[in-house]
């Protein structure tokens, strides 16, 4: 089959509660939803979630990199297995690299999802076959709490436990040593000892600022911190690791099968946070988290903020597939829920348990392209292929 036409999507919904961290203050989601149509065969779905601060694309690069580097050659190249369509991205980063431009991976990933999911569509292949056979049905789940007000978190946190099978709760830290101490320890006193606490700074503080958190923090029985460090500090990340007894985890400095061979080769790091958007789709996923397997790193298997269903699903089954895999960390359908609204708060619709049989439903995707705005329209059957703008 071959794709006959092109539009993307910008989907930037508002949350009900906004998600600061170090990074930014994000208060609505920002992707572009992608649409193939191949004919009547089948039409398939991807999702770019792009953040300047991991992959250095934002929502117009991504439209950019879609409508002039990757439509000229998905729209004249037939792909009618994984084969054809793992060479049709190949040829698409290599476009990208040939312009010497670096920043595409999460355009990339959105197109490996449409094909993959057209692919499906189809009946060419099962959803579980992109990624391997599934080894888990239920997935450990893991929280992130961002910097909101204590009372907030101590309101709501209790109604998401109780929703959520969440293993692992994961703070956000600053530099502000009397604020993270309050939190850690609240958060502490309501997960009690059986959850694990971890860390993260989004590589946003200097050693010196890592180390005397870490100090004052880790009594708390804090498990794992995650991008301590600015990628490229690898002399900071040993010291830590000599000093502190906790697992190191790599989010900002992974995004590619390169960045994975480098850290490998540096040491330092225990866990790999891989995302779906950021490393380029679920095969550049999968292959980075086999090359962690063979050097005994596991992966924990994370999700940008407000990112929909659509990278949300592919991320689990991604997740299920993985043979020494730490836990998932999704949760942005709780971000646009009512629980942080001023009516009663219903719990948030993020299932506790995943069915291993998983997709993203036709009026859930529906309801996303309700969302949006069609950004960029190309009809493959009308060359020169120009996309069509709103």
């Amino acid at each position: 089959m071959r794709i006959t036409r092109i539009r993307c999507y910008h989907y930037n919904q508002a949350f009900t509660v906004p998600f600061d961290s170090l990074q930014t203050r994000r208060s609505h989601a920002d992707s572009i939803i992608v649409r193939i149509d191949c004919g009547s065969h089948a039409s398939g779905f991807g999702e770019s979630a792009p953040r300047r601060y991991v992959t250095g694309e934002d929502a117009p690069s991504v439209l950019k990199v879609i409508n002039t580097i990757f439509a000229p050659i998905l729209l004249t190249q037939p792909f009618s297995n994984q084969n054809e369509a793992a060479d049709l991205l190949t040829r698409c980063e290599a476009a990208c690299q040939q312009r010497g431009l670096s920043a595409y991976l999460s355009a990339l990933g959105a197109m490996d999802l449409a094909l993959l999911d057209a692919l499906r569509q189809s009946g060419n292949m099962a959803t579980e076959r992109f990624c391997g056979p599934y080894l888990r049905d239920r997935l450990p789940f893991s929280a992130s709490v961002p910097f909101l007000p204590m009372q907030l978190i101590q309101d709501y946190f209790p109604l998401l436990t109780a929703k959520l099978d969440i293993q692992v709760i994961k703070i956000l830290i600053d530099d502000n040593l009397e604020r993270n101490l309050e939190r850690v320890k609240m958060i502490r006193e309501m997960a009690g000892r059986d959850k694990e606490l971890r860390l993260e700074a989004n590589g946003k503080l200097t050693f010196k600022q890592v180390e005397h958190q870490l100090q004052h923090l880790q009594h708390f029985d804090i498990a794992a911190i995650e991008q301590p460090l600015p990628p490229g500090d690898t002399s900071g990340l040993h010291k830590l690791c000599q000093s502190f007894d906790m697992a190191m985890i790599a989010d900002e400095s992974l995004v590619s099968i390169d960045d994975a061979r480098q850290l490998i080769a540096r040491g330092g790091y225990d866990i790999f946070n891989l995302k779906v958007s950021k490393c380029g789709g679920l095969l550049r996923a999968r292959a980075i988290a086999d090359l962690a397997a063979a050097h005994g790193i596991a992966c924990h298997v994370g999700t940008h903020v407000g990112e929909t269903e659509l990278l949300g699903v592919a991320g689990r089954c991604l997740a299920r597939t993985l043979s020494d895999f730490d836990a998932y960390g999704g949760g942005s359908p709780v971000l646009f829920s009512k629980l942080f609204s001023t009516a009663p708060p219903p719990l948030p619709a993020t299932p506790s348990g995943f069915s291993a049989d998983e997709t993203v439903s036709r009026p859930c995707i529906e309801k996303i392209l309700q969302e949006s705005r069609l950004d960029s329209d190309i009809d493959g059957e009308k060359p020169p292929w120009e996309a069509t703008t709103s």
